[in-house]
């Protein structure tokens, strides 16, 4: 192992889990933990394993999402514990929703929200079978599922005439959006050690 993987793996990486850590205790809330689907009881080719996004570059995403879109919906695809929905709630968003295929983590995801849970509405159900609700739209994605269903949900989006945003953390699959128009272009260095990158696409 070389001295920057060294560095990264034992202290940067780990540094930053206690910078979320400390934010999730400031709001009560747990959403800090990794989920392989299989420990789900979800197949893998539905998507891939859940892990949340550091709160540093949620609020400046978020932050700059709801410069470009105020008064979209903002969707999470793929929610999780919920950590996207928390931050964008704190920003300013009105109508929040979250869509996941684990009834588990829907469940934890609940429980996070706590008072909060009458302010977003959490769906939990494959994303082929999820209906978006009309209108302007800012749709959170962190790799939640393979190339071929983000191409579905693409179309799905084409067709029903749904405006707005499509934010795509660390896009594996970035060529799926090679038709759509990019917005912003977001990038990361982590002193170095690795790169972190965020696209924003316009519906």
């Amino acid at each position: 192992m070389g001295l920057s993987r060294f560095f990264q793996e034992e202290f940067y990486v780990p540094f930053l889990h206690w910078l979320d850590w400390f934010e999730d205790r400031k709001r009560g809330v747990n959403t800090q933990q990794n989920f392989e689907l299989a420990d789900l009881g979800i197949s893998s080719h539905l998507g891939n394993k859940y892990q949340p996004v550091g709160y540093r570059r949620l609020k400046k995403i978020l932050k700059l999402a709801t410069s470009i879109n105020p008064k979209s919906t903002f969707v999470d695809v793929g929610c999780g514990l919920g950590r996207p929905i928390l931050v964008a709630l704190e920003l300013g968003f009105q109508r929040v929703i979250g869509v996941d295929i684990s009834n588990e983590l829907i469940e934890i995801c609940k429980k996070n929200f706590g008072v909060n849970s009458n302010k977003i509405k959490l769906f939990c159900c494959d994303i082929d079978d999820y209906v978006f609700p009309e209108g302007d739209l800012t749709i959170f994605l962190f790799n939640p599922f393979g190339k071929d269903r983000l191409a579905k949900l693409l179309l799905k989006l084409n067709i029903t005439g749904n405006t707005g945003l499509i934010i795509y953390f660390n896009p594996k699959h970035h060529e799926v959006f090679d038709k759509s128009k990019l917005v912003k272009e977001l990038k990361w260095w982590n002193f170095g050690l690795f790169e972190e990158r965020c696209n924003f696409y316009q519906i």
